[in-house]
This record gives structure tokens, C-alpha cells and sequence, in this order.
């Protein structure tokens, strides 16, 4: 019997998805069994897909569906502690952040609300005596394809804003990182959302493209890798379904020969450990002028060393496993190729998922052109700004950045000649810049992009109805 609490919810009815699939599912921290990966039956996608086409939840007015989301908010809060926990298991997150994470979830549907509020759906335009307006309307069914690095928060906010748009919505976690949806649709329906409001559904690529490239779904949003995004998108695209992707990127930073080279490493390390490394956003290449590279690697190591690794439910540790041995496997393989020496820091427990934090100095500017999903920091010494800023955007994608310089101008110029859609000055943290900040998906980096309104306008599209004018002349 799994350990793992899979819960799928279709018409209403929680229920264990009916597939086992080959793979299995394991504690990141020891490395034991949890039970089979498992995929909702054909006919219960096709019962989501056929609830979600027929769902009266668009007609419904917007502060109708405002007061559901807010009792979907209230039963986050109840289940803060659960999905805290599940997080911890499914990512190898330490569950210290996936607490502070997990009761804010509630939170972040609230913030939903208030944006929609705020937004509205209608306007009317100046079209003198006859009524013109301008409609913001919900797509259709949306597919909600969720990652595995940070389970929780991402279903939620997306689950958020789709029904706050007025789409019908159809939840895929990842099959790595099944729980936390689980935990969201018993919340769902504690609220008492219409059975037709959102379903559930778990499994692989397989249920992901099924969704993806089904002429029901109007919207696909993603949050994933390269290879997922561009797999989704070429399902969706027969039929231009709209599209918000969140992928991966290995995110540049410029380090000057005026900067405070311990504060720089300090904020470096922390980001470089975020989630454990598995963070879309991390800074990941690390371009810092000749002259302070060696200064640099040595703060980093001196801060990544002090770490206390463990148990992602030890709410002591620091640093946990990655999410499963598998991905540990992959990213240790992505550093060998690089064919480079290679630092470790942090002591770390020799079983599970666990991998010390790694720093490879000395490399070429170009040595590093894909995302190394972990704890991994490449140091690339560079003679100046130009080579800098060439290496830094020679990749393609565009997702964060990170400048630090002793000189404020010279941050903020170097920062406008990135190609990202969020260039941090001094820091790496994860919340908001400032109320209001937005973002887009650079380049391979995905479509759409972040933003309290930008997430939600995702879900719906303009149109404009109105009056005709007899008086214009074509």
C-alpha cells in the first residue's frame, strides 16, 4: 500500500487515481519506496474534460465566484500544516519553507480576489450617445500542468486565477509531486465550489498531452522544463489554444571588480540553495571580473560550507535532498560534462537525494549554455562588462538576473542590458521586488509571464461590444 496520498477529484467525488504506473515514488531522504506513480483512467479525463466543457462556472458573476475562492481560501488555511509536509516529502524542500510557503497559500487565492475585484470584467468606452464596452472574458477550460519543485504554491496560484477568470479548470501535478493537489481538492470541495468548478487529475506526459492537445481546453498553462514546454505547445498549437509557459533558464550573474565581495557571496549562496537549487529562478552562471574570482569562490565556499543539511522534516536543516536520486543523477551528470574541477561545500548525508552544493570555478565564458537544475553555481572569470553581458545573454532564455557592483548607475545599466524578465541589484530573493512588479518569459524562457494582474489576464481574453456609428465614413 502507498505511502503517498494520491487523491483525484472528477464530478465532485475524491477518489485514488485507478492507475499504478511503472515508476515509483521514494522519501528524497532515505531513498525508500513510497509506492507506484499513479495516472487517473481514460475515462475519468475524458469525465474532467466533459465537465469542464458543459461547467456553468463562466456564467457565473464575478462575485460569486469571488466568495467560492474565498472559502476555498479559508480551507487552505485549515490544511497548512498537511501540505507543509507534503511539500517537504515530494520536493525535498526543508520544510521550514515549506511551512512559511504553505500558510500563505491562503493568502495568495485572497490576493486573487482583490486583483479580480479591482479589474473587473467590463468598461464602457466614449462612444457618445451609444453604448460601446470593452468585455474581459474567460478563455474557456483551462489545463493546469503543475512542476515538482515547488508543488504547492504554483497549483494554487494557478488554480487561483483560473477560476477567478471564470475558467473551468482541470489540475495536472506533476506525477513526482502528486499530494499537495490532492490537499487543494479536498479543499475545493470543503468549499463547496461547483462540482463542475475544477477537477483533478493525475499521471505523466501522457495525461499532460491528452490535455494539452484536447480541441475542449481553450487555455494550457505549464510550469516546467524546456522540453515539456515545447512538447505542450506543439499539442496546443493546431488549434492556437492560448498558452502561459513558465520554463527553465540558466540565469546569469554579473559580479564587478567593485563589489562587496562577502556580501556578494552571501547572497549568492543563499539563492544558490533555494528550494534546494530547484528553482526556476536561481542565480545559476556567475560572471565575475578576473581579478575577484578567486576571492569570490573562497566567500562562497566559506558560506556554503556552514550549512546544516538533513531531513527536509527536520525543522533544523538548511539544505535538503533534491526531490529524487534520479534528478540527483542528472545533475551530477550535467556538472562531469562540463569536465572541470569541481568544489564541494556542505557535509551532506550519504543516502537519498542528497547532494553537497557545488561550485565549479575557472570555466569559459560559453562553457554552460543549459540549466543545471540543483545547488550548482559555475564561475565564469571575465576581462569586462561587454564579455559579461555577451555570455550572459548568449543562451537564449531570459527568465532572472542578478548584477552586483559596488556603483549604483553602473548596476542599473548593466541590468537594462540583459535580456530577463526580472534582474535583481544586491539579492536573491524570491518574493516581489515591489507591489505591482511584473515579469515576461524571455526568449526560451516560455510565454507569458508573472504579475498579480499579468497571471490572471492570462486566463482571459478582450473583446468589444457595442453601438455602431453611422457616421463613419468606411
Amino acid at each position: 500500500m502507498s505511502d503517498v496520498a494520491h487523491r483525484e477529484l472528477v464530478g465532485g467525488s475524491l477518489r485514488l487515481p485507478a492507475v499504478a504506473l511503472a515508476d515509483q515514488l521514494e522519501d528524497p531522504n532515505d531513498g525508500a519506496p513510497l509506492g507506484p506513480q499513479r495516472a487517473s483512467a481514460p475515462e475519468r479525463v475524458e469525465e474532467a474534460l466533459a465537465l469542464a466543457a458543459a461547467s456553468e462556472w463562466p456564467n457565473l458573476d464575478l462575485e460569486r465566484r469571488a466568495q467560492a475562492l474565498l472559502r476555498l481560501a479559508d480551507a487552505l488555511d485549515v490544511r497548512a500544516e498537511e501540505i507543509a509536509r507534503v511539500d517537504a516529502l515530494d520536493s525535498g524542500v526543508p520544510i521550514s519553507l515549506t511551512s512559511a510557503i504553505a500558510s500563505s497559500l491562503g493568502d495568495t487565492v485572497r490576493q486573487v480576489v482583490a486583483v479580480l475585484r479591482e479589474l473587473g470584467e467590463e468598461r464602457e468606452l466614449d462612444g457618445g450617445v451609444r453604448r460601446v464596452l470593452i468585455e474581459r472574458r474567460p478563455w474557456g477550460p483551462a489545463a493546469l500542468l503543475a512542476p515538482w519543485n515547488a508543488p504547492a504554491p504554483v497549483a494554487v496560484s494557478k488554480v487561483a486565477n483560473a477560476l477567478a477568470a471564470g475558467c473551468p479548470t482541470i489540475l495536472k501535478p506533476s506525477e513526482h509531486a502528486p499530494q499537495a493537489a490532492g490537499a487543494i481538492a479536498e479543499a475545493a470541495v470543503e468549499a463547496g465550489l461547483p462540482a463542475s468548478a475544477l477537477q483533478v487529475v493525475h499521471g505523466g506526459p501522457a495525461v499532460a498531452i491528452a490535455l494539452a492537445s484536447d480541441p475542449r481546453i481553450a487555455v494550457v498553462s505549464l510550469t516546467g522544463s524546456l522540453a515539456a514546454g515545447q512538447a505542450v505547445a506543439a499539442a496546443a498549437l493546431p488549434r492556437m489554444a492560448a498558452l502561459q509557459l513558465e520554463l527553465g533558464a540558466s540565469n546569469p550573474a554579473l559580479v564587478t571588480e567593485d563589489a562587496d565581495i562577502d556580501a556578494t557571496a552571501a547572497a549568492l549562496a543563499e539563492g544558490s540553495v533555494k528550494l534546494n537549487g530547484q528553482w526556476c529562478e536561481a542565480p545559476r552562471r556567475i560572471f565575475v571580473a578576473a581579478a575577484r574570482h578567486d576571492d569570490l569562490v573562497d566567500a562562497l565556499r566559506a558560506r556554503l560550507t556552514s550549512l546544516t543539511a538533513g531531513s527536509s522534516l527536520d525543522r533544523a536543516t538548511q539544505l535538503g535532498p533534491l526531490a529524487r536520486r534520479a534528478h540527483r543523477d542528472r545533475v551530477r551528470a550535467q556538472v562531469a560534462a562540463l569536465q572541470a574541477d569541481v568544489l564541494e561545500t556542505c557535509p551532506v548525508p550519504d543516502v537519498g537525494a542528497f547532494l553537497s552544493p557545488l561550485l565549479v570555478p575557472g570555466l569559459a565564458p560559453d562553457a554552460v549554455s543549459e540549466e543545471i537544475f540543483g545547488p550548482v553555481l559555475t564561475l565564469h572569470p571575465v576581462a569586462d562588462d561587454d564579455e559579461a553581458l555577451a555570455a550572459a545573454n548568449a543562451t537564449g532564455d531570459g527568465l532572472a538576473g542578478y548584477i552586483f557592483a559596488g556603483d549604483r548607475e553602473r548596476a542599473f545599466l548593466l541590468a537594462r542590458r540583459l535580456r530577463a524578465g526580472e534582474i535583481r541589484l544586491g539579492g536573491t530573493h524570491l518574493l516581489d521586488l515591489a507591489p505591482g512588479a511584473a515579469q515576461s518569459f524571455w526568449g526560451t524562457s516560455g510565454i507569458g509571464g508573472h504579475g498579480a494582474r499579468e497571471t490572471l489576464e492570462a486566463f482571459r481574453g478582450t473583446r468589444v461590444v457595442g453601438e455602431d456609428d453611422p457616421g463613419l465614413s468606411i
